[in-house]
């Protein structure tokens, strides 16, 4: 039941080792397994802008989690907001009052989390793990069994670069930068994955095989932990979902297929291999898909498809407080995936014990299912068979759109159009920087369309990107791939002009032009026709070329 960032999802790495050259040494943290990184980049960030927070913005939306009786979600900046339930310290706001159904903040820069059946773990930018809630099991990792209102670091992981975090009903298992597996907490069904420990309120370490077989994703559910690895390959451990022998240490599962996602919920687990094609067993045995997304319920699943669209199946909960938990609109379970009834595009989508919640493109959360504790977020404590709008929760500013790139001599001309979404905050700025932060400018008025980069090395390609912040989100839009040329010297020695663009005067280079070869073909003939004394008399920007978008899938 984790929060899966969008950046960890398929297509999305080029674009994230881009901005490895704009976050900083931060970039290792989600990109650990991807060979040469690009080094980090010294540069001054704008008022607001963190290494970590432009990191954590680079994932484009927010995500969401759902627990036992509770949700969580982590905003564009990296804030952990939980809501619901809060008998053992899950929501991890200390002693403070809330409301009931009150999203309140738990951590600042995470970049991961999950929800247990009654805790709650993240991951920070600096690869640490805190827990907070329910430790009866020692599940919090900190050896000490003692409930936390508040995130407390697991620090036997200190050191450590933790790249990922799952949790069960009363267990945590984490995977590190070099593709180790760490659990702790209850292991008195083998969940812990090391044969002969019951229990450990200190993270113990997983062997999974040899060097082939690096952890690239995990998942913990019920009393069932599951991975997968580099190689494709499943493993499982603890309580067998079909209902077969326990097991205390790691065990192949033959999914038919190179696997690159798994979910564990409490009676069933799911595996998402390269083409999207989903194979669960147990309660909600079937193939499905093709899905970008899966998740595992304890008796449901949800996969989101690639186009934004949810589908859920398995045990609808019946007409009791726990029913609606599939979103189609009545309580009765489905054997098929079956559309779930929200008019939106998804990006992230977890199913619970009893509930199941998703996060749109827009940034708006919405939750499902059973409701009694405040899980939903809505205020009440009825079900839903729908998805209900979950309140009071921070919203990052859509993308610049239209954004088109000008090449100056040792400059580039950045145009926009203004974001037509500021979320749920108040607009602060738009910055446009290069990825390696060789050149920016910050522009205080969200009617500012465009704005030159200067200083940049001719024949050099820079990568360009404008971020929009408002005082609840900020969003990194797609990068442009542009090169500064030289251009002849004007005769009366003017030099081409560098300013800051007014509204409206945006001008730029479309980025469905000429292709390069069409555009050296049109150099070659307008420099052979004698036609360079008709530029000398008219002045002009020098020839656009092309820019190229990375653009998330």
């Amino acid at each position: 039941m984790s929060i899966i960032p969008a950046l960890c999802r398929a297509g999305e790495w080029e674009k994230q080792v881009r901005l490895g050259r704009l976050a900083g040494a931060v970039a290792a943290l989600v990109l650990a397994a991807i060979p040469g990184s690009p080094a980090a980049a010294a540069g001054t960030y704008p008022p607001g802008v963190t290494v970590d927070t432009m990191r954590i913005a680079s994932a484009g939306t927010a995500a969401v989690a759902a627990g036992g009786a509770h949700s969580c979600m982590i905003t564009s900046l990296g804030d952990v907001y939980c809501w619901g339930n809060d008998s053992s310290g899950q929501l991890g706001d200390g002693a403070r009052r809330h409301g009931f159904a009150e999203p309140v903040k738990a951590l600042r820069n995470a970049v991961r989390a999950d929800a247990g059946r009654a805790h709650t773990c993240a991951i920070d930018t600096g690869g640490t793990a805190y827990c907070w809630g329910d430790d009866s099991a020692g599940q919090l990792g900190d050896g000490a069994h003692t409930d936390r209102d508040a995130p407390h670091p697991v620090e036997a992981l200190r050191g450590r670069t933790l790249v990922m975090i799952a949790t069960g009903s009363r267990h945590t298992c984490a995977a590190d930068d070099e593709g180790a597996a760490w659990c702790w907490g209850d292991g008195s069904r083998g969940q812990l994955g090391v044969p002969g420990t019951s229990r450990s309120a200190t993270p113990v370490r997983v062997r999974t095989g040899g060097r082939t077989d690096e952890i690239v994703d995990i998942a913990a559910g019920g009393d069932t932990t599951c991975v997968a690895t580099a190689g494709g390959s499943v493993y499982c451990w603890g309580a067998d979902p079909a209902g077969g022998e326990e097991r205390s240490a790691p065990a192949a599962v033959t999914t038919g297929g190179k696997v690159r996602e798994v979910a564990a919920g409490g009676r069933q687990a799911c595996a998402l291999d390269a083409d999207g094609a989903a194979y669960c067993w147990g309660a909600t045995a079937r193939r499905a898909g093709p899905f970008a997304a899966i998740s595992a319920g304890a008796a449901h699943a949800c996969g989101i498809d690639r186009g934004g669209r949810a589908y859920c199946w398995g045990d609808g909960g019946g007409d009791g407080g726990g029913g609606g938990r599939l979103g189609h609109g009545r309580t009765a379970g489905r054997t098929a995936p079956t559309g779930v009834e929200v008019d939106a595009e998804l990006t992230g989508i977890d199913a619970g014990s009893a509930h199941s919640c998703a996060v749109d493109a827009r940034g708006y959360t919405f939750c499902w299912g059973s409701g009694a504790d405040g899980q939903l977020g809505a205020g009440g404590t009825a079900f839903s068979a729908v998805p209900v709008r979950v309140e009071g929760l921070p919203r990052a500013p859509a993308a610049a759109t239209g954004v088109q790139v000008r090449a100056l001599d040792g400059g580039l001309r950045v145009s926009w159009r203004p974001p037509a979404d500021l979320g749920s905050g108040q607009f602060e700025y738009v910055w446009v920087t290069t990825a390696g932060h060789e050149a920016g400018c910050t522009l205080p008025a969200l009617t500012a369309q465009g704005c030159d980069l200067t200083g940049l090395r001719n024949g050099q390609e820079y990568d360009v990107a404008v971020v929009v912040k408002t005082s609840d989100g900020m969003r990194v839009g797609d990068f442009v791939t542009a090169t500064p040329v030289a251009v002849a010297p004007d005769p009366l020695g003017a030099a081409p002009p560098r300013r800051e663009l007014q509204p409206g005067a945006g001008g730029g280079l479309p980025l469905t032009g000429l292709s390069p070869v069409a555009l050296v073909a049109i150099g070659t003939m307008l420099l052979g026709g004698g036609l360079v004394a008709l530029l000398v008399r008219a002045p002009q920007s020098p020839a656009p070329r092309r820019g190229t978008v990375r653009r998330r899938p």
